[in-house]
């Protein structure tokens, strides 16, 4: 089943770009997320509850490419995740869920 939950795609035939997606994460999400995907960016000390951990077990086990779209798009309540369909379109919000499940999530 976990597999099958982790090849799930984009919403609305969406497909990410990993070049474009790295780009906007290095400018817009590697300052809470740590380039790395840890939570351990520059703003991270100042946050709380922390920036996710996109290397944590439950993270890896969690996250697939809808989810991402979804936290990225809509932000999370009580954290200080903002909702980035606001800044982003649907394409970026794509761009960068695919960087964050390659790069991170997918082991």
């Amino acid at each position: 089943k976990l597999s099958t939950h982790m090849q799930l795609t984009l919403p609305d035939g969406l497909r990410g770009d990993l070049t474009r997606g790295e780009q906007l994460y290095r400018d817009n999400c590697s300052t809470c997320h740590g380039m790395e995907g840890d939570g351990r960016g520059p703003r991270a000390y100042f946050i709380n509850p922390k920036p996710r951990n996109f290397l944590h077990t439950a993270s890896r086990a969690s996250l697939n490419r809808p989810a991402l779209y979804e936290s990225i798009s809509k932000g999370k309540l009580r954290t200080e995740m903002p909702a980035w369909d606001k800044v982003f379109n649907a394409q970026q919000i794509a761009d960068v869920s695919e960087f964050v499940f390659h790069q991170f999530i997918k082991q």
